[in-house]
């Protein structure tokens, strides 16, 4: 394969936990998909067809991702979009090291390979409640988390800081930064509405989350999916909002994904940057 220079295609920042197997393999338990705010689930949904459509809905942020075949150019389109999945997981991982994916139906596999996290910083507009502090820097993220447990919302990043109101235990939640000390400034509609602690929260899997319901996932529709979403109280027509200029670091790091397939084995480096919204982007 040709290391032509990669077109630019977004990723979406922990769109998805874990995936092994193709779109038709993936199983609901292994598949930790955020749909909300996933600009592509409609059109997965009118993808997968028939009643699959919490799986199309899932996949639907990766359509396009590896556009031009320029990883993976022997795998078939389900194979792709299952690979862009697992790499969009594996870029979001904290640490350096080797990941692997796996087809069922096909066979094909795959290593992706990331360095470490290195951070360019650049300054950024954050809109936020009035009763709600500034933040000197922050590492820009884009992602949804559900809390463990009922949780008190700060206004800085810190348990010195007053309470802006709380939040109940399955509560979703938008994350748009993370202090060096370990709390997530959240966000609605754009708006910082406060700070909580990453140690109270999980990443959101709505899969999970339905059939612990005991919803039969094969029969409904997305948009009827549970989601109990957090901050239901704050009107944000109906409070006072100010803006401040925070130093926004915005990761970058090496990735090296290799594939092999009954014709052989191919390999593609880029590197990947998140942009001012915090979503990574393969350039």
């Amino acid at each position: 394969m040709s290391n032509k220079p990669l077109i630019s295609v977004a990723i979406l920042a922990s769109f998805v936990t874990g995936c092994e197997g193709t779109m038709g393999d993936i199983s609901k338990e292994n598949l930790g998909a955020t749909l909300g705010g996933v600009g592509g689930a409609l059109l997965g949904a009118s993808i997968a067809g028939g009643n699959k459509k919490w799986l199309g809905a899932a996949i639907g942020g990766a359509v396009g991702l590896f556009a031009g075949k320029m990883i993976g150019q022997h795998l078939d389109e389900r194979d792709r979009q299952a690979l862009a999945l697992r790499t969009v997981d594996v870029l979001d991982q904290r640490s350096a090291g080797n990941s692997t994916w796996k087809s069922n139906e096909s066979g094909a596999s795959a290593n992706i390979k990331t360095g470490e996290i290195s951070y360019k910083t650049a300054p950024k507009q954050i809109k936020r409640l009035s009763s709600v502090d500034s933040v000197s820097s922050i590492k820009l993220e884009k992602k949804e988390y559900q809390t463990t447990s009922s949780l008190r919302v700060r206004s800085g990043p810190g348990t010195e800081y007053a309470t802006i109101t709380s939040l109940r235990s399955g509560d979703v939640i938008t994350s748009a930064g993370r202090t060096d000390n370990g709390w997530l400034m959240l966000a609605k509609q754009g708006v910082t509405v406060g700070y909580v602690h990453a140690g109270y929260v999980k990443p959101y899997n709505p899969i999970k989350q339905a059939e612990a319901q005991g919803i039969d996932l094969d029969s409904v529709n997305v948009e009827s999916l549970p989601k109990q979403e957090g901050f239901v109280g704050i009107d944000l027509d109906n409070v006072d909002i100010t803006s401040s200029t925070v130093s926004a670091q915005m990761g970058c790091r090496d990735v090296e994904v290799s594939v092999t397939t009954n014709q052989g084995t191919e390999r593609e480096k880029a590197n990947a940057c998140q942009n001012a919204d915090g979503v990574w982007e393969l350039g």
